[in-house]
């Protein structure tokens, strides 16, 4: 990757000609870092506080499983979604301005989550036969309208996910880019695994509607300083130089980037898609969001119904292992891929397959053991292994598609990952464990019975063993591209 050349070549053209300087960052460009981490930590608090509370919310709305499930997959389906839409307008209009609307979206939604049921005029229900699965699928009308006010969440998050990265990149020169980046990313896992705890001693001490009313209020707050945070200008951070590969007038290199910029973004998506690396990695990290999406909708739940936690218990389990195991896994991937990389040009899908194939076991100990002392700690294993993958995903991500179109590239495997992923995991778990409940998919139940599980009492973890298919179905595909790339390279 040539990026790291680009601050010495910047360097030596300075000297070269004293009109070039490098960009200096500013104390105020850290200042806007720190605000805009800030937003997105309370970003990922919102998103994660309806699961942390759905217990106490099934309990008191009288919600099934497929209605916690909708209303999951309908912040993600609109934040999935929107995102193409806000990155064009990201690119013509003030971003600060366009994310603080968004904070202010997101926070409102994530406040009236608490009141929706008592909205006035509510929706009348909706009844769907599902034969395949022998089972009639029925949204309520108050399930309806969280399910909206969840899309609109997702609204606002889209807009601010999408948009931000640019500003961060527009605030700080390359060669810091990466480490600021690192940092506003750097909220997300805490975001995650704090919204569990968050959550939970929030409504132990005031009630679930008024948790999501509290840690609403923050986002409020901190949006009116992303609307007075400074616009920079479009590519200021860049380095005024010519490189190495141009200085010298290389009309064929100039023309071969013109013709990739010029190409339509039907064509550029096309010649992404036919690219094997990258559609392999996206096809094994798919697989993989399916169990992410899984795992942060209904482990609280499972700790709660099927294993026995208090749901401040369960809460607080689940965000301390989050945090640390999520972290361990996250830095401890990218690191083995790094030090195996310089042996094997496969190093990055041998290390995803590998994680993706160690996480089965501890997921299935997780699904069949009552005792704390058993499921806890394989919870912990689970999420180290998930989290391997990050890093080497991501590297394999980058690599495998030319600079000029790694922002399309980026983010086509979005859309992938969420809509053939967690979209259909948050959603469909919660349809199989209430099908599962009405007594159909019997061969579900006897496999769950082969672990010890009774699927009419246990349904939702008997639902939750599609769970270790799909990370068999990851390892397999990330073994596939190592052997597709040990191929093309012999």
């Amino acid at each position: 990757m040539g990026t790291p050349a680009a601050p010495s070549a910047g360097n030596a053209q300075s000297r070269l000609n004293p009109s070039t300087t490098d960009f200096q960052v500013s104390r105020y460009s850290f200042y806007a870092l720190g605000i805009l981490t800030l937003v997105n930590f309370l970003n990922y608090i919102d998103r994660q506080i309806l699961p942390s509370v759905a217990p106490l919310m099934a309990i008191d709305l009288h919600l099934t499983d497929t209605e916690i499930g909708a209303m999951e997959a309908s912040l993600l389906l609109s934040f999935t979604v929107l995102a193409p839409l806000f990155g064009r307008l990201g690119d013509r209009y003030s971003r600060t301005k366009l994310m603080a609307t968004a904070a202010v979206i997101w926070s409102l939604a994530t406040g009236l989550t608490g009141l929706m049921d008592h909205f006035p005029i509510l929706p009348g229900s909706i009844h769907v036969n599902l034969p395949l699965i022998q089972f009639s699928l029925e949204l309520s009308g108050v399930a309806i309208v969280l399910c909206l006010v969840r899309a609109i969440v997702g609204v606002g998050e889209s807009s601010y996910s999408t948009i931000t990265p640019s500003l961060i990149a527009d605030y700080f020169p390359p060669e810091r880019r990466a480490t600021a980046l690192g940092v506003f990313q750097a909220a997300i896992p805490m975001g995650f695994a704090l919204g569990y705890v968050i959550g939970v001693i929030l409504a132990h001490f005031f009630g679930w509607r008024m948790a999501f009313m509290i840690v609403g209020l923050p986002g409020l707050i901190t949006a009116w300083f992303v609307w007075r945070l400074r616009e920079p200008v479009r590519g200021a951070s860049e380095h005024k130089v010519q490189s190495p590969i141009t200085a010298g007038g290389s009309d064929q290199t100039l023309a071969r980037q013109s013709e990739v910029v010029q190409e339509s973004w039907l064509r550029t998506s096309w010649q992404i898609l036919r690219t094997r690396d990258w559609l392999l990695s996206t096809a094994g990290y798919t697989a993989l969001t399916f169990v992410l999406g899984a795992f942060g909708t209904w482990a609280n739940i499972l700790l709660v119904r099927d294993k026995g936690l208090s749901v401040t218990q369960a809460g607080i389990t689940l965000g301390l292992v989050s945090l640390f195991a999520g972290a361990a896994g996250t830095f401890g991937g990218g690191w083995l891929a790094d030090r195996l990389i310089t042996r094997r040009r496969d190093a990055y899908f041998l290390v995803c397959a590998a994680s993706s194939a160690l996480g089965v076991i501890p997921v299935f100990v997780v699904l069949s053991a009552n005792s704390p002392r058993i499921f806890i700690p394989a919870i912990f294993l689970a999420v180290f292994f998930l989290f391997i993958n990050n890093a080497p995903f991501h590297a394999i991500l980058i690599n495998s598609v030319p600079p000029l179109v790694r922002a399309t590239a980026v983010a086509l495997n979005i859309v992938i990952i969420h809509i053939m992923g967690d979209v259909i995991s948050r959603f469909g778990v919660g349809v199989l464990s209430d099908s599962i409940q009405a007594g159909g998919l019997s061969l579900i139940a006897r496999v769950a019975a082969l672990l010890g599980i009774e699927a009419q009492r246990q349904h939702l973890t008997a639902a939750l063993l599609v769970v270790p298919i799909s990370l068999l179905i990851s390892s397999l595909l990330f073994l596939w591209g190592a052997v597709s790339q040990k191929t093309a390279a012999s």
